[in-house]
């Protein structure tokens, strides 16, 4: 029994270290080491003979202590326990270390996600930001070239309206000069028609002076009312002759009132009839 306590209890007791902690393996090793002792004591009980007393001799002796005897079993047990405990607290220690890492590196996967998603966000943002400022300017563009369209359609329609207008003025200007090209005509026709019946009724009442010559030029210069009377009568250029320049004054005297200005235009006598100016020659007046 003390064989197989010594050397099948130490196996025993590293394989059921190995499954179980700690505490229940030291709980069975105590209660092994108990009932080991208590068998022991029971079988050197059962075997005591009594027998009658014999004087011995005695001499104090040491004697080994009991507690020397499970030291041999104790001391592999606990070396192996320590042993078991310093492994299970090194992997332990490895398995927090690796579990630490695991936890840094995922903190720092899930930092770099969320660097990457903010990267991203911002990315996005800038996109965004840059998509909605290109779409300003295409608007600013789209608005800006519409309003030069805009200002080019007007600017064409102003400047054919300007061109039209011109065109407007100069056809009337040229209707204004062709009319007044007109008038002016009609206005000189009518001013050397009633010149000449003037001259012509002036000559049909003059008599030639013994003293006239051909050459002579005597300028009057004659106020007429719209009813042809004679209201003055001015030498402005004697001929050199008295007696021509007063023949010639006598001779429009006696010819007015020239009735013949009462179907003039008004505007017309008043431009030229109102004071006209004669050249008076003998030769012209002679028929």
């Amino acid at each position: 029994m003390k064989r197989w306590f010594n050397n099948a209890f130490p196996a025993f007791l590293a394989r059921v270290t190995e499954g179980y902690g700690f505490a229940i393996a030291l709980s069975l090793v105590l209660h092994l080491i108990m009932f080991g002792v208590l068998l022991v004591s029971w079988s050197e009980d059962s075997s005591t003979k009594i027998m009658p007393p014999m004087p011995i001799s005695a001499a104090l002796v040491a004697l080994p202590e009991p507690a020397e005897k499970p030291q041999t079993v104790r001391k592999p047990v606990q070396s192996q326990v320590e042993q078991k405990r310093r492994e299970e607290a090194k992997r332990q220690a490895e398995a927090k270390k690796i579990a630490e890492a695991k936890r840094k590196k995922a903190e720092q996967q899930r930092q770099e996600r969320e660097r990457q998603k903010a990267l991203a966000l911002k990315r996005e943002e800038e996109r965004k930001r840059e998509e909605n400022r290109q779409e300003e300017l295409r608007k600013m563009e789209e608005a800006a070239r519409e309003r030069q369209e805009q200002e080019r359609r007007q600017q064409e329609k102003e400047q054919k309206r300007q061109e039209q207008q011109a065109l407007q003025q100069a056809m009337a200007m040229e209707q204004q000069a062709l009319e007044a090209a007109q008038q002016l005509e009609h206005d000189q026709l009518q001013q050397a028609k009633y010149a000449a019946l003037i001259k012509s009724l002036t000559s049909q009442y003059w008599n030639r002076p013994p003293s006239a010559r051909n050459h002579m030029v005597a300028e009057i210069r004659i106020s007429l009312s719209p009813f042809g009377d004679v209201l003055d009568i001015t030498m402005v250029t004697s001929s050199g002759n008295d007696e021509f320049d007063r023949s010639v004054i006598q001779a429009i005297r006696r010819a007015s009132p020239f009735s013949e200005l009462k179907n003039l235009d008004r505007r017309i006598f008043d431009q030229y009839f109102r004071r006209i100016t004669f050249r008076f020659r003998p030769e012209d007046l002679v028929k």
